[in-house]
């Protein structure tokens, strides 16, 4: 049985695409985008022209040069070798003796050792 051989068949309208509204959608979409744009641009021109010292440019920053600023770290990667200075360092005192507090009799053993007499059951 055919659609055109039953009587209460109905048929799709066409589509329609309102394009008057969509142009009119994108053009104040275009016309607030350059008011923002003009008034974003216009506002900030004021603030640094109004920031600027009569005497000239600000001076540079007290922090610039310094390894670290805040908890940042500001140095070159290639630059940085500290680290590897650091852990030499520590593992050179953790297998050497040396003193902590020479006041109090207080002295650090080499951790091998160190491990040894508090395996043994040695405390001081």
């Amino acid at each position: 049985m055919s659609d055109q051989s039953h009587p209460s068949a109905t048929r799709a309208e066409p589509d329609r695409i309102g394009t008057p509204r969509i142009l009119a959608v994108g053009a104040s979409a275009l016309i607030l985008f350059a008011v923002a744009s003009w008034f974003t641009i216009r506002y900030g021109y004021d603030r640094t022209r109004a920031e600027v010292l009569p005497d000239g440019p600000a001076a540079p920053p007290s922090e610039i040069g310094r390894n670290k600023i805040g908890i940042v770290e500001q140095r070159l990667f290639g630059l940085a070798v500290e680290p590897t200075t650091w852990r030499e360092q520590q593992v050179q005192r953790l297998r050497s003796w040396g003193w902590v507090d020479r006041k109090a009799g207080v002295v650090h053993a080499p951790i091998d050792e160190a491990m040894a007499r508090v395996a043994r059951g040695d405390r001081p």
